[in-house]
Formats: C-alpha cells, sequence, structure tokens
C-alpha cells in the first residue's frame, strides 16, 4: 500500500450529510465554523458564489463546476452571490431544508451548489491535517481528469434525485471526491513547493518515505535513508528537512508511532509485538517514545480509544 492510500486509509468516514443549495439573487448565507473536525466541501452546479473568510480576509470567487473543500478547518466564512447581499444564519438556512434542499433567496439569477460534509476520526484526523492545507479551490479549467469529473456528475445527480440507498451512495461518492480532489490539487500548478505533497512529488524524497512506509521494522540510519534516495547523505538530509520541515528520523519516529497506535486500537496485538512491528526491540524504550509523540502511554491510549468507541453511538 502506498503512503498516501495509507493515510486515506486512516480517515474512517463518519457521519456524512449533504444539502442541495437553490439560491436565487440576492443571497448570503453565515457559517460560524463549529461543526467540529470535518472534512466540507461545496460543489458549484451552476451559477456563481462568493466564499468570505473573516479572520483572514479572504475571499474566494467560485464559477460553475468549481471545487472548494474545507480541511478540518473551523474558521467562521460567509457564502454569497456578490459583495454587498444580506446574509443570514446558517441555523435560519437549515430550517427551510425540504427533502435535502433548501430553496432561498430573492428571486433573481439561480445558483445551485452541493455542499456536503464528513466527520473524521480522531485518530486519523490528526495526521491529515499536517499534510493538507486548510482548504482547496479546484477550478473547473485546471485540466480536471474525466474520473474526477464523473465523481461530481454523480454527485450533483445523486443528490438532486435521491433513490434507494442515496445516503450510502452519497458518503462513497465523498470519499472517493476526496481522493480525487487531493490528486488534483497536488499535480497542480497551487501546490506549495514544501510539505508533505511536495515530498511525495519528488522522485528522489518519495522513493525514501515509501521505503520508511514500507519497512517500518527496519533499523534505519539517516545514511541508509540517503541510499535509498540515491543521494548524498548531507543533501539528502538538508532537501528532507527543508521539504519536510523535520529531519528524516523525527519523521520516521512520528509515523512508527501513529503505526504502533493503530496496532495498539486492536486488542488482539500486545504492547511487545507493536514495538516490534515498528522497529523496537525494548518494550520500555518504545513505551517512552509513544508517550512522547502521543502524550499519553500505550496502555492509557488503548483504554481511551476504548472509552471511545463504547460512547459512539451504533
Amino acid at each position: 500500500m502506498d503512503p498516501l492510500s495509507e493515510i486515506f486509509g486512516s480517515m474512517r468516514i463518519q457521519d456524512a450529510v449533504y444539502k442541495r443549495l437553490e439560491a436565487t439573487a440576492p443571497w448570503g448565507v453565515h457559517y460560524s465554523g463549529d461543526t467540529g473536525p470535518r472534512v466540507s466541501f461545496m460543489l458549484v452546479v451552476r451559477g456563481s458564489a462568493l466564499v468570505r473568510f473573516k479572520k483572514s480576509r479572504r475571499t474566494f470567487s467560485l464559477s460553475t463546476g468549481d471545487l472548494f473543500i474545507f480541511i478540518l478547518n473551523d474558521e467562521p466564512f460567509i457564502l454569497l452571490d456578490r459583495p454587498r447581499s444580506a446574509v443570514l444564519d446558517s441555523s435560519g438556512i437549515l430550517r427551510l431544508e425540504v427533502d435535502g434542499v433548501i430553496h432561498y433567496g430573492g428571486g433573481g439569477p439561480p445558483t445551485t451548489l452541493v455542499t456536503g460534509s464528513f466527520g473524521v476520526s480522531t485518530c486519523g484526523g490528526p495526521l491529515i491535517s499536517t499534510i493538507l492545507p486548510n482548504h482547496l479551490h479546484l477550478r473547473l479549467d485546471e485540466n480536471r481528469s474525466h474520473s474526477f469529473q464523473s465523481i461530481l456528475d454523480l454527485l450533483a445527480a445523486e443528490t438532486a434525485h435521491l433513490g434507494l440507498a442515496s445516503s450510502s451512495l452519497i458518503s462513497c461518492l465523498y470519499e472517493a471526491l476526496f481522493v480525487y480532489a487531493i490528486r488534483a490539487y497536488a499535480s497542480s500548478s497551487a501546490a506549495p513547493p514544501k510539505g508533505w505533497l511536495a515530498a511525495m512529488s519528488d522522485k528522489h524524497l518519495s522513493r525514501v518515505i515509501e521505503a520508511m512506509h514500507s519497512g517500518l521494522d527496519r533499523s534505519w540510519s539517516v545514511e541508509s535513508l540517503a541510499r535509498e534516495a540515491r543521494m548524498s547523505r548531507s543533501a539528502f538530509a538538508l532537501k528532507f528537512k527543508t521539504v519536510l520541515g523535520q529531519t528524516p528520523l523525527e519523521y520516521l519516529t512520528q509515523w512508527r508511532m501513529y503505526k504502533a497506535g493503530v496496532m495498539i486500537r486492536s486488542n488482539d496485538m500486545s504492547f511487545s509485538e507493536a514495538a516490534s512491528a515498528v522497529g523496537y526491540e525494548s518494550e520500555t524504550s518504545f513505551s517512552r517514545v509513544f508517550k512522547r509523540e502521543m502524550g499519553v502511554a500505550p496502555r492509557e491510549y488503548r483504554r481511551k480509544y476504548a472509552l471511545t468507541q463504547s460512547s459512539t453511538p451504533e
């Protein structure tokens, strides 16, 4: 399994919801941003809209076919058709919903948006937030793949005409949409030159990251990792730190502890087995590093996860 698939696999999509907004100008909606750790998106099916963030004072202009994604970002924002339109709080807008569709506005030119969100498990959320930006704006004209566009078309069609098992299908479309969006972003000019996605786009660093992820139990050193990258030790260490913001061994430790956490959450694996699987011969040294990285000792980590699971409604 490649590293990106591992990270997406950690998301564990929960509580997916959607709304279809049929708005007519003038219209505006204020979102408080208190929904918790969720991935949210809006797809402009027709018309146009503005997304304005109050704190950062940034405004994005969306056109037909554009996709905007909020990644675990709870910053308040306003969605409206033009800068001076009156704004209604989202709680008032939700009261207008009938069968997943909200009709709202002043009767002018129409805009149709499909909006949705899904929760992310507390285990996968922090990992995703470290490798992705707070939001993505993917324009229709940015060489969107046929398969990506097909997912968007299916989502627009399914929310327009609900059928049997629509909620389950829409949840699956959300997951596919998110993966395609990250792919498109990683290959676009908007992708930053630094960070995890930049490293995965680099032929030298991606080779090293894949080696680390597939061989967590190996006794890695900076020298052996540099050989995987086919670079000198000094050039590799500098490039890795410049692009990812941490040393190779810091990254390796972070990922080892994350994967150990996945193993520990399964009561079928002992702490010593988890330690060995991520390259630690001593359970004591493993526990010390785990507590430093994860904030709690392995035993407490398992207990807290079990309590969270038992309190989660079926």
